[in-house]
Formats: C-alpha cells, structure tokens, sequence
C-alpha cells in the first residue's frame, strides 16, 4: 500500500503554473508535456485546466509518494481553505 502526502500550495498564477508544470502538468493552452513525475498521483486542477485563481492568488494541490519541496515563490495552503476553495483527493 502506498502512503500519500498531498501538498497544497498558492501564490502568484504564473508561479503556481510553472510549479506544477515541472512535476509534468500542463495548463489549458499547454501542449500535453513530459509524462508526469513519478512521484505525482494527481493534480488539482487536472492537467488541461487553468488553477483557481481568488483575488488574483492561484491554488493547486497534488497527491505525492513523499513530501515534495515548497516551490519558491509559493506558500502552503491551510488544509481547510484549500479543501474549501478547489477540493481534495
């Protein structure tokens, strides 16, 4: 059985964006990418959707084998906001 960490982030769009694009997501006018990181069981927003975006703040969150690195430029998200405004796995 595989343990799962989920990792929930915000920041700027752009950062959001390139963050989640270097573990293999790709946003809606992205050309499907590299496969996704190993790592990476599932992304919130799914590959080919747009972050949500609330007064200009992006949020994602990702399901991971193992506690990924903060990406810089971003914070993590309390778990009950984060559920509240885009979901959970």
């Amino acid at each position: 059985m595989t343990d799962w960490t989920l990792c929930r982030w915000h920041g700027p769009p752009e950062a959001v964006a390139a963050a989640l694009r270097t573990l293999g997501w790709n946003g809606p006018e992205d050309a499907p990418g590299a496969a996704i990181d190993p790592r990476v069981g599932g992304f919130i927003p799914p590959a080919g959707e747009a972050p949500r975006e609330v007064d200009g703040v992006a949020y994602a969150a990702l399901v991971a084998r193992e506690a990924l690195p903060l990406p810089a430029g971003l914070a993590e998200t309390p778990a009950e906001l984060s559920a509240t405004l885009i979901g959970s796995f």
